[in-house]
């Protein structure tokens, strides 16, 4: 039987994650500049027959840029759960396929996807795979950066991780403030989530995952590939569907 290779590229707002798989085998990954195709471009010349699958927030870069021809994710397109969602054509499609990643991972089980990259996503999907939504909420740069754009005096801050949850200086109180702000919403998020499902699964993904990972008070599943995990799903049951 010849293998099935499928090639995932997800375009996000700062950087391109690529991936390549072998049905749900996780071969190859790594990320990328917007605009740099020349680990995308190896990789087709090195796995024969890939299926391109492409997801992105931005126009999508054309065929005789790439090299090769691609498959888009699309809302009204085949999917392995059920939208519930009021607005599908406005849905970001790293949140659909996040939440697809997760049913994958955890079948039959209720989770709640926190996607923490430029915005905080909280998605649920339950167990029998209807995704109703979250919420979208601004991340930590962008908290930094919305409190030095709209006051005169405070200054655009790097982020830190820092200890305790007291600033004892203005910069310290900044970024007390976002951290303590954040992990607030996001513990709260869990909680009101796992009211309606008791036997939540709590899953992180995203560039700021390791910080919640850290601090959060839940158990939770770390997940850094769940947004390629999630359009590899896709594409393999859209490929199932016309076997």
């Amino acid at each position: 039987m010849d293998r099935r290779i499928n090639g995932i590229i997800d375009i996000g707002n700062t950087a391109v994650k690529w991936a390549v798989f072998e049905g749900n085998e996780l071969l190859k990954s790594g990320k990328s500049s917007f605009g740099d195709w020349t680990a995308i471009q190896k990789l087709n010349k090195e796995f024969e027959n890939v299926n391109w699958f492409v997801s992105s927030v931005h126009a999508l870069p054309e065929v005789s840029e790439l090299g090769f021809s691609f498959q888009t994710l699309e809302t009204d397109g085949p999917l392995p759960v059920t939208i519930r969602y009021k607005t599908p054509s406005t849905l970001g499609r790293d949140r659909l396929a996040a939440v697809c990643g997760a049913h994958h991972l955890f079948p039959n089980t209720p989770s709640l996807v926190i996607d923490a990259g430029t915005c905080i996503t909280f998605d649920v999907i339950d167990g029998a795979g209807n995704y109703f939504g979250g919420a979208i909420s601004p991340g930590i740069f962008m908290r930094l950066k919305a409190m030095h754009q709209f006051t005169g005096k405070l200054p655009q801050l790097e982020w830190e991780d820092l200890d305790g949850f007291i600033g004892d200086s203005t910069k310290n109180s900044m970024l007390q403030g976002v951290k303590q702000g954040v992990l607030g919403e996001a513990n709260h998020q869990i909680d009101r989530y796992t009211e309606k499902y008791p036997n939540l699964r709590v899953l992180v993904t995203g560039g700021d995952g390791p910080f919640f990972e850290k601090n959060l008070k839940k158990d939770i599943f770390a997940a850094p590939n769940l947004v390629l995990i999630g359009l590899n799903t896709i594409q393999n049951y859209k490929q199932s569907l016309n076997a």
